[in-house]
């Protein structure tokens, strides 16, 4: 193995592990990464105009003479830039690794990280068996979706990972381990993207193998699912309560008394950042307060020796794109999406091998789009995997593409296989 390659795969190692506890970490070491691959000349920014947007958002909120803190500033520059650097990384690691094998490693650094998390939890509360979960997600934390990426593929990609860890019983308790430290995690937003990974998995498992039958099969899912949705929410415990209470939390407009804006925090903050919005003037309104504006808050927060009167990050990342760089910025930050996907699907006629990485692509898109809403997922260094996939992914099938028109070209263009999903 390369000394390039298993430096890459410690650095995975390292933001999985301790990413969630030091978030700077995946921001810094993916800019040691990406300046070296650039240094050497492996990686030519220059070729990836699908990430103009992105960086068109970081010239919108730059602005001169603004009066903000330098510490605000720079914040918001590290978050703009940080989805950048995390897509680049996995362009890097699609140079260097098949899909296969990252697979596993997402499924090994995983699991190793739920393994970490259950260690927390058994110091924390002198057992690994925890009743309430509502103790695990505010006493340990809310973790990162690489378990969540663990589990899907260690299911829906059995056959692959197996090919390398060929023991039915561990691989098992690799789905086992997971599962339980996803519970622990209770996080809606979790739930809620494995649900996006599964049901479009299923989508194009059915569609490809049965055709119009599969659609049938598919919306037969989605009604049993809608059941099973249905009865949690109407359950006990502190994940039902969470979930009957989500919309409430981001969207309530009425704030009756300090409980109520504890109770809808991310609603509050939504609250605000439009009063603010509504304030400004027609270019503010168009183009944003610009990087380091604060989103003044009439009622504070009050958190044990600190009150805050002014916030720098939202939870709702559409509403912190919105405050920075305005309308303007909102339409490009979707653009991103809309355009990644434009690009891709071009490039899948050319090359229908890439039909299932192309599916990948479209539910880490969706998801980190949905942790934007309700987490600022896509801005936060928690994203870093899903993001970096996507850059990988988006590699990926560009690259495959690009053999497939250079086929009959003697082209030294190396191309990967793409992975098939489990048979069912």
């Amino acid at each position: 193995m390369k000394i390039d390659k298993l430096i890459l795969i410690l650095v995975l190692f390292v933001i999985a592990v301790f990413g969630y506890q030091f978030q700077f970490l995946s921001y810094f070491l993916s800019i040691v990464v990406v300046g070296y691959f650039i240094f050497t000349g492996e990686l030519s920014i220059g070729r990836y105009k699908v990430l103009f947007p992105l960086v068109l958002l970081l010239i919108i909120g730059t602005r001169l003479g603004t009066g903000f803190k330098r510490i605000d500033i720079i914040r918001d520059y590290v978050y703009f830039s940080t989805p950048i650097l995390s897509f680049l990384f996995g362009v890097i690691l699609c140079k260097k690794l098949s899909l296969s094998k990252l697979m596993v490693l997402f499924v090994t650094f995983g699991s190793v990280y739920s393994l970490y998390y259950l260690l927390q939890a058994t110091f924390q509360f002198g057992s690994v068996f925890v009743a309430d979960t509502y103790d695990t997600r505010y006493s340990i934390g809310t973790g990162t979706p690489v378990p969540m990426l663990a589990l899907f593929f260690s299911i829906f990609y059995y056959k692959e990972i197996f090919k390398v860890i060929q023991n039915h019983y561990l691989l098992l308790g690799i789905i086992l381990l997971n599962t339980a430290v996803l519970y622990y995690f209770s996080s809606r937003v979790y739930y809620f993207s494995f649900l996006i990974f599964i049901l479009l998995y299923l989508f194009y498992s059915f569609v490809s193998k049965y055709k119009k039958i599969g659609i049938i099969l598919f919306s037969g899912v989605l009604i049993i699912l809608a059941f099973i949705i249905y009865q949690m929410i109407n359950g006990d415990g502190f994940v039902a309560e969470k979930l009957r209470n989500s919309l409430n939390e981001m969207f309530v407009q009425e704030f009756d008394g300090y409980d109520a804006v504890i109770n809808n925090w991310r609603a509050y903050e939504l609250f605000e950042a439009y009063n603010s919005m509504t304030q400004g003037s027609l270019l503010q309104k168009l183009a944003g307060f610009g990087f380091g504006k604060l989103v003044y808050l009439e009622m504070e927060l009050l958190l044990p020796g600190i009150e805050l009167n002014y916030i720098p990050i939202l939870h709702n990342g559409f509403a912190y794109v919105m405050v920075k760089t305005g309308l303007l910025g909102i339409l490009i930050f979707l653009y991103f999406a809309i355009n990644l996907f434009i690009k891709t699907r071009r490039k899948i006629k050319i090359s229908g091998e890439n039909k299932s990485a192309f599916i990948l692509l479209i539910a880490s898109v969706i998801t980190v789009y949905f942790t934007a809403l309700v987490v600022n997922g896509f801005f936060s260094g928690e994203s870093f995997y899903l993001i970096l996939f996507i850059g990988f992914l988006y590699e990926l099938i560009c690259t495959n593409a690009e053999c497939d028109e250079n086929k009959h070209n003697n082209s030294d263009l190396q191309c990967q296989q793409d992975i098939k999903p489990m048979s069912r």
